[in-house]
């Protein structure tokens, strides 16, 4: 997996970089302008013909700028630095690399508030803005004429150019994802040496069209002194968990799910989940559900097995169902229970019940959640590898924290979570978020806004107890599952689109995404 960092640890990697394995910080801020370069031919077929402004400020990112401005002055572009400063101020290998370029031939002006609009016209007819004004220390909104230069790059950018943010969007605090003050809008937003944590999460990540990250030959030692407990999810990490089948196997060999779901008018959850276990690859599924509600799954699934319970007079799981579900307990690989129970009171009840007496792996959903909101204490009976899977409303009704503020928070709340309770917590969204036991943290980089419809959450569910059917831990489940869930909607909305996407939808869509991903 990728590390994430902070501001201040990616401070101390290049530091010890520079200080522990003796490579200069000019030669890291080179490699940094040549990696955007080569970034920018991947984009375009010929920038020798592009006319380019690069906004530079005093510091390190400035200074990539000016290595920036150079190569593309080699490739035979039409160059021109704006300096928000002056050269004068200019320090260490910002200077070295402002007097490079100026000595090569690259036009550089100092603009301040008096010369700020001298530029305009050719602005207006350039083709491509690069912004290194500030980089990931900043930490306070932009104001005064700094202010006036990221409305001076937008007012250019929303206008058919192609904006490139070196490092962060500047006027972006790179670390909580939030938005703090004026900021540069970017069509390409390209990281150096490690993500930072606004580069994925939402407000901030919104308004970088695309990013990638830029190798710039730190070591990977450079980060063993840091605490890294945030990282990106990759398809290799995925692919690991999963082992090519025995060919002298059965059904018993890929583990028996049971799922607790349904209520009346809610059958729909239960059956995306518990098809969702199948496709995920489990051998056996089992649906418990309401009696009345059973009758519709007679038929269809086909290859679900079904159990009909006693109800309620509301057609929600009843009390007297606990002796059924504790026989259908016996032999299980995995439970999932929440997708569409209800919170009818007696229902609540049945789930408090249960809950001690599960001793394989749990997969708690939906109304499960919210039983448990009403009776936080519940949380300490929960068995060892249990994972939680709440949307941000639940997430506020299991910490009591509003909404808003988890939106604000979503890494710490969803490390503190975890690690107080011991367990496994996906906190849906965008990104969606795994917490572990340890308090680390893993965001998932797949999925799209299509996936906001009914049932997306039930299939997730049902994906995750289908991997832990078939023997992946709690963690691996719901980081795998979190991933292919969203590539499954990443690959409709590639051929449909996102409008369109509905939950059963990413049914069909995981045999060819589990395709890629299994041996």
């Amino acid at each position: 997996m990728l590390p994430v960092v902070t501001a201040k640890q990616m401070q101390a990697i290049d530091q010890h970089a520079i200080e522990g394995f003796g490579i200069p910080g000019i030669t890291l801020m080179e490699n940094a302008g040549v990696g955007v370069v080569c970034e920018l031919r991947k984009s375009f077929s010929d920038l020798s013909f592009k006319k380019i402004f690069i906004f530079c400020g005093k510091g390190n990112n400035g200074g990539d700028g000016f290595v920036i401005a150079r190569h593309l002055f080699n490739l035979g572009s039409e160059v021109r630095v704006l300096l928000a400063g002056k050269l004068s101020d200019l320090k260490g290998a910002a200077e070295t690399n402002a007097n490079s370029a100026r000595n090569i031939g690259v036009q550089v002006d100092e603009i301040d508030l008096n010369n700020l609009n001298r530029h305009d016209h050719k602005l207006r007819h350039c083709d491509i803005i690069i912004d290194a004004v500030f980089g990931t220390g900043l930490n306070k909104p932009v104001s005064g004429f700094l202010e006036k230069v990221i409305d001076k790059i937008n007012q250019f950018g929303s206008v058919e150019k192609f904006v490139v943010s070196v490092d962060i969007n500047s006027g972006m605090d790179s670390d909580s994802g939030q938005l703090m003050g004026p900021y540069v809008k970017s069509d390409l937003t390209l990281a150096l040496a490690h993500w930072k944590q606004s580069h994925l999460l939402h407000p901030s990540a919104g308004f970088m069209r695309e990013a990638r990250l830029i190798d710039i030959g730190i070591p990977a030692k450079a980060c063993e002194d840091q605490t890294i407990q945030v990282h990106l999810a990759e398809e290799r990490d995925i692919k690991s968990y999963f082992q090519k089948r025995d060919p002298n196997s059965h059904k018993g060999s890929y583990g028996h799910a049971l799922v607790l779901a349904g209520s009346k008018g809610k059958g729909g959850a239960a059956g995306l989940t518990a098809l969702a276990v199948l496709r995920a690859g489990a051998g056996l599924c089992t649906l418990a559900l309401p009696n009345s509600s059973q009758k519709a799954f007679e038929v269809h699934p086909m290859e679900v097995m079904t159990v009909p319970l006693p109800e309620t007079a509301n057609g929600t799981l009843s009390l007297k169902a606990k002796e059924s579900i504790l026989d259908l307990l016996k032999g299980k690989s995995a439970v999932a229970i929440g997708p569409g129970i209800s919170t009818d009171p007696e229902t609540v009840a049945l789930t408090g019940e249960l809950l001690p007496l599960i001793k394989c792996p749990l997969v708690l959903d939906a109304d499960a959640l919210n039983a448990i909101s009403l009776h936080k204490d519940w949380l300490k009976e929960l068995p060892p590898e249990s994972v939680l899977t709440p949307h941000p409303k639940e997430m506020s009704r299991l910490t009591g924290i509003p909404t808003e503020e988890i939106q604000k928070n979503r890494i710490a709340t969803t490390s503190e979570f975890s690690s107080e309770h011991s367990l496994t917590l996906v906190l849906k969204g965008s990104p969606s978020l795994i917490g572990l036991d340890d308090g680390s943290v893993v965001i998932n980089p797949t999925g799209n806004a299509g996936m906001a419809t009914g049932g997306s959450g039930d299939v997730l569910t049902g994906i995750i107890a289908g991997f832990i059917a078939q023997g992946l831990s709690a963690s691996q489940a719901s980081i795998a599952g979190t991933y292919i869930h969203g590539q499954a909607g990443d690959h409709f909305a590639e051929n449909e689109s996102q409008t369109t996407l509905i939950a059963g939808d990413l049914l069909r869509c995981l045999p060819e995404t589990l395709k890629r991903i299994l041996p």
